[in-house]
């Protein structure tokens, strides 16, 4: 009897992922907890490994089709009965820390985040099972019923590709509706009453509000309209030479928190010069005993976030998120989002209670997420739940970058390349070593005094560390 793999749950409040690739091809052997396939989700992306070992026998999911958790996405022929039966046993893929069926855990790393992330899906490929699956994402991230999706960011139904609005319901519940979709019904000023949910038990989602706003938009006569619409600008067709790339799963999620952060968020950008040449002194010293006695390094990165650490301390409202309903929700804990750059991928894992860790405590953790990061070993868990986020472009030789908000978070610190210039000491001319470092913050929750007092007390802490640091 063969082996029915599901969607995993990845993620206490995840319903539904995409398939971002698959790892194995029809009528390829995999072994048990080989990598079978790769698993987008709004919060990680994970390698499922297969649960048992056999053939491959059939993909029911197609690369970037999503579908809900517990549909079956795959059927693998363990060999023990192959006279293809079609009736089998279900395995769905656990999630870290569950088992099904002896299903292994499955090992993530995060496609940004943390918070929130999702975007539009790509081109769809065929499904190859016989039967007919379960609704799954367009082109467009809409939900289709038996028709490719082209018909903008509305929801088709059948093959005309034509939609009409629905009747408004009488109330929708908070549990209803994803903490997404009623951020963007905020925006674009929607009754939720007036949207109807394709998600569980008529859950309204992401999809549905932008599948109404598209359906509104067609359905707004052009006399209305105060100004013509500016079009975007049009991108000029592909020449000789040129080449289109299909962007993974994992960067057209980054680019959907990042357009949705720009939206939402009204930033504003704020820089000081902090002198590192005390900590440099420091490090030149000590980076090489520290390592050789603890197995991890340390650096200014490490200083960094322990001074962030302190100075919110002082300033609670830069450990805080603009809420739904246009409250600030001040945080008592502080969990520190650490920016991380892979080859293809950029992830923020977190720092839980960086107020309670030593420098070597911040060191050893920092050291921690990121080889996980890099060896797709990060848990859902490992990248949910920041409340600040640290970003060290500047091991990258940058000078000057401004970053955008991780939401929900108040505010991002960037710390640029630490160089040698020359600056004035007591009216003299010194060689320093100096660092630019920038605050992007939610110009919401606080003001341009707060942020430059918040960055202020970072930069003093940087600056005023002196030979003896007790590192423990």
């Amino acid at each position: 009897m063969p082996t029915m793999i599901t969607m995993p749950q990845l993620g206490e409040s995840v319903a539904e992922g995409t398939i971002g690739r698959w790892l194995k091809q029809e009528g390829d052997m995999v072994k048990r907890d080989e990598s079978l396939v790769e698993i987008v989700t709004d919060k990680v992306t994970a390698e499922l490994p297969s649960p048992v070992s056999g053939r491959l026998s059939k993909i029911l999911v197609g690369d970037d089709q999503t579908v809900k958790v517990g549909v079956e996405i795959a059927e693998i022929d363990d060999g023990a009965n192959s006279s293809g039966a079609t009736g089998g046993s279900a395995v769905t893929g656990a999630a870290p820390g569950a088992s099904a069926a002896g299903a292994a855990s499955t090992t993530a790393q995060m496609a940004p985040a943390g918070n929130g992330y999702g975007g539009a899906v790509s081109t769809e490929t065929p499904q190859s099972a016989a039967t007919q699956p379960a609704p799954v994402a367009s082109a467009n991230g809409s939900y289709v019923n038996g028709a490719s999706g082209a018909n903008g960011a509305s929801g088709t139904n059948g093959a005309n590709g034509t939609a009409t609005l629905a009747a408004p319901r009488a109330t929708v519940t908070a549990e209803k509706v994803s903490p997404l979709a009623r951020r963007m019904a905020q925006e674009h000023q929607i009754d939720l009453a007036a949207v109807p949910g394709t998600g569980e038990g008529g859950r309204v989602r992401k999809e549905d509000i932008l599948a109404y706003v598209a359906q509104r938009e067609q359905a707004q006569p052009v006399a209305a309209t105060a100004q013509p619409p500016v079009a975007a600008a049009p991108v000029a067709p592909a020449g000789e030479g040129d080449q289109v790339i299909t962007p993974t799963p994992a960067r057209r999620a980054i680019a959907e928190h990042m357009v949705r952060s720009k939206r939402t968020s009204p930033h504003a950008t704020t820089l000081v010069e902090v002198d590192m040449t005390s900590l440099g002194r420091w490090l030149d010293t000590h980076k090489d005993d520290f390592k050789r006695r603890e197995g991890y390094g340390i650096s200014f990165q490490t200083f960094a976030i322990k001074a962030t650490v302190e100075a919110l301390k002082q300033f609670p409202y830069m450990n805080a998120s603009w809420t739904e309903d246009n409250k600030i929700l001040l945080r008592k804990q502080i969990h520190i989002g650490v920016s991380i750059a892979l080859p293809n991928n950029l992830i923020v894992p977190v720092i839980r209670n960086a107020d309670t860790l030593s420098l070597a405590g911040i060191a050893r953790s920092v050291s921690d997420l990121v080889g996980r990061a890099r060896s797709n070993r990060l848990m859902p868990g490992d990248v949910q739940g920041g409340t600040f986020t640290v970003n060290n472009p500047g091991v990258f030789g940058t000078l000057i970058s401004m970053a955008i908000i991780n939401q929900p978070n108040a505010g991002i610190l960037t710390m640029d390349a630490v160089e040698k210039r020359p600056v004035v000491v007591d009216d003299a001319i010194a060689i320093r070593q100096m660092m630019y470092m920038s605050l992007s913050f939610d110009h919401r929750i606080v003001d341009g005094m707060i942020a430059a007092q918040f960055l202020g007390a970072i930069k003093r802490r940087l600056e005023t560390w002196g030979p003896e640091i007790e590192v423990y």
